[in-house]
This record gives structure tokens, C-alpha cells and sequence, in this order.
């Protein structure tokens, strides 16, 4: 399927479809490559699969140059902590990497939103990540306008240009040191200011620009069935990615209640 039939059956899809909630790549509440500060109240889990070309592959360097195809599951703790496993698969490298490398990481909820306030996320990497090109630590903030003619999102942050790391030379799980990000790949994923905005015309479909730091990329986001999830985006007007996600709520009442709820409709 070449670019302009891709673009024309996502546009296709986003008029016909109804939608909830997007995440970006990482399977976290985002846009498309930046997180956000939207919060799920009823602890969700969530699977993602996402697919970003090589030539914007975290990994990406003239000696690895691998598509990159990202696995990922998020799972709420409590009304004010959600843990986040990526693992970043690389076809090229399967035979020497295999799975390929992991990332973990929590996201707390210091705000909710209000009239007059956004709601205000913290993103934490804990030390010891397989991959430092993975790790990002932010602090992340969301506004929703409501309007006549369609809901604003608007999205801003800044991530740390630094990364922790654990020595694994020493014995002690403390012995942190600190480094550059640029020291890795020379990526500088999330690094500094970043921000985006989503518009839903409806409550059932949204478009998406960003600048994730280093790239402005522009995407949909669409909902296929009750639970699955379908974006499209492309980094710089350049290459194309997708993601497919599914979210399924933890924080559930009891069958018998959900059973009364349900005869009282």
C-alpha cells in the first residue's frame, strides 16, 4: 500500500469509526512519539504494538540501521501510579540481541485536571534500564478546552537530558552515575521541551501534531472495535508508522453489581 492510499483509508477510518484515547509509542498516554498527562481513574492494563521506520528508529546509527517494532504493556498500581514494560524489538538483530532491549518505568499522577488547572504528570526511568536510549525522565502537563466545535487538547513538557545508570561492575544497587543522553546513539529522545496538540471534532476521532524534541510528526488515532485501537502517523511528512492498542479496566465492580447495574438500563 503506497503513502497516499495509507493516508486515504486512515482518513476513511476516522470518519466511519468511533474512538477513545490515544498512546504514543511507548503504549503510555500520549500522542505520537511524547507522552501526555491524561490520567485513566479506573487503573487500566494495556497492551500496545507500535511500528517506527528505521529512519526514525531509537536504535538508529550507520551501522545499525533496523526497523524497530515496539512491545508494550501498562498496568495501573493505584489511582496515582501506573507501571509501563516496553520491549524493543529489532528484526535485523534478532539473532544477536533476541528479544532485544527492555525498558521499565512509572508514571505518577501529582495533579488532576480542573477548570482552571491541567493536569500534571511525573515520568520516571528507575536506574538499571537495559537500554539508556529507552529511559526518559519528564514532567508532563494537559489542558482540555471544550468548545462548540470539537475538544483542544493542548500538551507540554520537558524531559531530563540526563539518564541514570547503574554500575554493574559493582555489587552495591546503588552505585548510580549519571550521564548525557547524547552519549547514546546520540539520541536525544524527550530531551528538553517538548509539546502537542489533539482535536476531536467528535467524541469519537482526534488528529495529532508534536514536537517530540527532535521531530514534528502529525497522526490520527482511530477506534476499530470496543477495545482495539488503531494510529497512523508519520515523523516529519517523511516515513509512516502505525501502533494497535487495547485497553481493558482493572478497577471493575463485582459481576453481581455490574449484573444489577446493567437490569437497572
Amino acid at each position: 500500500m503506497n503513502k497516499i492510499n495509507l493516508y486515504l483509508f486512515l482518513l476513511a477510518i476516522l470518519l466511519t469509526k468511533p474512538v477513545l484515547g490515544q498512546v504514543n509509542f511507548f503504549g503510555k498516554p500520549g500522542l505520537l512519539a511524547i507522552p501526555s498527562a491524561d490520567w485513566n481513574e479506573e487503573q487500566p492494563l494495556g497492551f500496545s504494538f507500535a511500528y517506527l521506520p528505521r529512519e526514525f528508529s531509537l536504535f538508529q546509527t550507520n551501522t545499525n540501521n533496523n526497523t524497530l517494532n515496539m512491545y508494550s504493556v501498562r498496568m495501573g498500581i493505584t489511582s496515582f501510579m501506573e507501571m509501563n514494560l516496553s520491549i524493543a524489538y529489532r528484526p535485523l538483530l534478532k539473532d544477536k540481541i533476541g528479544i532485544g532491549d527492555r525498558q521499565l518505568d512509572f508514571r505518577f499522577k501529582l495533579l488532576r485536571e480542573t477548570t482552571f488547572l491541567p493536569s500534571l504528570v511525573l515520568g520516571i526511568t528507575p536506574p538499571g534500564s537495559v537500554s539508556p536510549v529507552m529511559s526518559h525522565d519528564y514532567l508532563v502537563a494537559t489542558k482540555n478546552f471544550h468548545t462548540g466545535i470539537g475538544t483542544l487538547k493542548l500538551t507540554g513538557g520537558y524531559g531530563s537530558p540526563y539518564v541514570f545508570i547503574r554500575n554493574k561492575k559493582s555489587k552495591n544497587i546503588f552505585d548510580i552515575e549519571i550521564r548525557q543522553k547524547h552519549d547514546f546513539y546520540n539520541k536525544l529522545y524527550l530531551t528538553g521541551f517538548f509539546g502537542g496538540i489533539t482535536y476531536s471534532l467528535v467524541d469519537f476521532g482526534g488528529i495529532m501534531v508534536e514536537h517530540d524534541t527532535n521531530t514534528l510528526n502529525a497522526g490520527v488515532y482511530v477506534k476499530i472495535w470496543d477495545r482495539l485501537y488503531l494510529q497512523g502517523y508519520t515523523f516529519e511528512g517523511k516515513e509512516l508508522a502505525f501502533q494497535v492498542s487495547s485497553h481493558f479496566n482493572l478497577d471493575f465492580a463485582p459481576r453481581a453489581l455490574r449484573k444489577y447495574e446493567k437490569s437497572l438500563d
